[in-house]
């Protein structure tokens, strides 16, 4: 398995010189960004991006795809940039960024249109998840805590494993809380309001149930919840209890409706599951039925382009702000914001057309 890994890898850097350099061509012109960009129906269109903390205000550089003449500007940078996102996260009015370059949680809020950040130190902020009535639950790896939060950002509590542990991502699903340990690989469950560690499930390795790399955790209306199993190149389902329901995706290969190292997740109200993978720098799209729908995003500092993808959020709520971007005789459902580590933009932001 292993050396089929590094064989992957290896064919993927071509892959994706030769798709960066065709998307490249590809958004020279001032066209709106659709995907698929195969002359099938466009279900998806590229936005603009999400560069720093000065979005709001840079009006002329927040975007890269104007309409209808607009031609990229790439000489004007945000003066607060992001610089190593790790997870996005929304609420309401709120998206919430974690930023390891800067040990911070940025919050933009789109309807007050400002811009402000957590007061807390901390170490390594990997992940953020809301709960449904505003609580912050932010795992922060370089303590091995899980830090809550008031929805007026005002700290709550702390809690965490007795033995040495590493927090990765986190699921609120009801009273509990499902916490990806990558120090061992395994799930660990806690009382969210108490901390008490409730039960854990799974392990290292490669079999059903297991893990390689554990990335990213969401649960669905149903309390599903679905797991980014990075080097094992699949999405993994479990119930509740932790048992083992089945998988997108099979081994590491560069089919579509398969990965190569998926990391961040996000599900619609439609139960259509979003899976970044970080090695084809591109969103794949499944619905319920575990069916490959199509993928979206190029590779690079294009239009549309992503540079290590990492995390993606759903947000429905501030769709509006971005209307301005749509394309004549188009509207959005909602938008779908990618995180990226590395290149110009920082966060991708698309939009899901209405059809």
């Amino acid at each position: 398995m292993k050396a089929i890994k590094r064989y992957l890898t290896s064919g993927l850097v071509i892959a994706m010189s030769l798709i960066t350099i065709n998307s490249g061509l590809a958004a020279s012109n001032a066209k709106p960004v659709f995907f698929p960009d195969s002359g099938a129906p466009a279900r998806i269109q590229f936005l603009g991006n999400i560069d720093g903390e000065n979005f709001f205000n840079n009006t002329n550089s927040a975007y890269g795809n104007r309409f209808p003449d607009y031609v990229p500007t790439t000489s004007v940078k945000d003066a607060n940039p992001f610089l190593r996102p790790s997870a996005i996260s929304t609420f309401k009015e709120e998206v919430f960024v974690c930023d390891l370059g800067k040990n911070q949680i940025t919050i933009l809020n789109f309807n007050t249109k400002q811009v402000s950040k957590i007061d807390y130190k901390f170490k390594a902020p990997v992940s953020i998840t809301v709960d449904a009535d505003g609580t912050r639950y932010v795992l922060d790896a370089g303590s091995s805590k899980v830090l809550a939060f008031s929805a007026q950002n005002k700290f709550l509590r702390s809690f965490g494993n007795a033995e040495a542990w590493k927090p990765i991502d986190a699921a609120v699903v009801g009273e509990l809380i499902y916490v990806i340990d990558g120090k061992k690989d395994q799930v660990l469950v806690f009382n969210k309001l108490s901390g008490d560690l409730v039960k854990s499930f799974g392990q290292n390795g490669e079999n059903q149930g297991e893990f390689d790399m554990a990335a990213s955790i969401k649960s669905d209306k149903n309390g599903l919840l679905y797991i980014s199993n990075t080097m094992n190149g699949r999405v993994d389902i479990f119930n509740g209890d932790g048992k083992f329901l089945g998988q997108y995706g099979t081994v590491p290969n560069t089919a579509s409706g398969n990965f190569a190292h998926p990391q961040g997740i996000a599900l619609d109200r439609e139960n259509r599951i979003y899976v970044v993978d970080n090695s084809f720098e591109n969103v794949q799209i499944f619905n319920d039925k575990k069916q490959f729908l199509m993928p979206f995003g190029y590779v690079g500092n294009t239009a549309g382009g992503l540079n290590m993808p990492y995390a993606i959020a759903i947000d429905y709520d501030n769709s509006s702000y971005f209307s301005k971007m749509v394309a004549p005789g188009r509207s959005i459902e909602y938008i779908i914001l990618v995180a990226n580590q590395t290149g110009d933009h920082k966060i991708s932001v698309f939009g899901f057309l209405k059809q």
